[in-house]
């Protein structure tokens, strides 16, 4: 490891993504809530990056809903629902991930495949590329950061060694980018990662 990588791992620590329910023993399948509960927060950063506001307020009105009676997520997602019809797209699409952050401890508590650090590592690189959008260097770095920390945790269960040796190249170049000097390279190695989770979830799931 790099002392830029380590450094970057340090910086992540104390993020906003809890792990305190992943100990919880699994108790079945995910409940529909929470499925849309992560459809419609990640689907929602990406209709506010596209500028789609009506989108975007029919779908922060379905979170709210799913949201509804889920400790935490239910704040986070009202406040969603009252930015979207008017603030700033980027802040709407900030404050969905950070409903988002809440998802993988929330999904470690049921029976799934995929082990809830795949899905930090989705949040991580959506957190990147957001902040890499506002310009917000310090927590640029803290989400790199976290991004390297929960993928060195991972890296060595991935079954698929070909998506793993990629997504380890790609936490590398997210290392070299945090001074956001070039934002469009930054923001296009972030979203090169969210791909990359997909082939992650993929081996996983089998």
């Amino acid at each position: 490891m790099t002392v830029a990588l380590a450094a970057l791992i340090a910086a992540g620590c104390g993020n906003d993504s809890s792990s305190k329910d992943e100990t919880t023993a699994a108790k079945g399948a995910v409940p529909p809530s929470l499925r849309t509960v992560e459809s419609a927060s990640e689907d929602i950063i990406d209709l506010a990056l596209a500028g789609r506001r009506a989108e975007v307020v029919q779908k922060a009105r379905r979170l709210n809903a799913a949201a509804e009676g889920i400790d935490g997520v239910d704040v986070r997602a009202a406040k969603v629902a009252t930015l979207a019809a008017s603030a700033p797209l980027l802040d709407v699409a900030l404050a969905s991930n950070r409903v988002f952050a809440l998802v993988p401890g929330l999904f470690a508590r049921y029976d799934t495949p995929v082990p809830a650090s795949v899905t930090k590592l989705d949040y991580y690189d959506f957190e990147a590329k957001l902040e890499s959008r506002a310009d917000d260097v310090p927590k640029l770095k803290a989400a790199v950061g976290g991004l390297a920390g929960t993928w060195g945790s991972l890296r060595a269960d991935v079954p698929d060694k070909r998506a793993a040796a990629q997504y380890e190249s790609h936490v590398k170049a997210m290392a070299r980018l945090t001074d956001n000097a070039d934002p469009s390279a930054t923001q296009r190695e972030a979203q090169h990662g969210l791909d990359l989770v997909d082939k992650l979830e993929e081996s996983f799931a089998g």
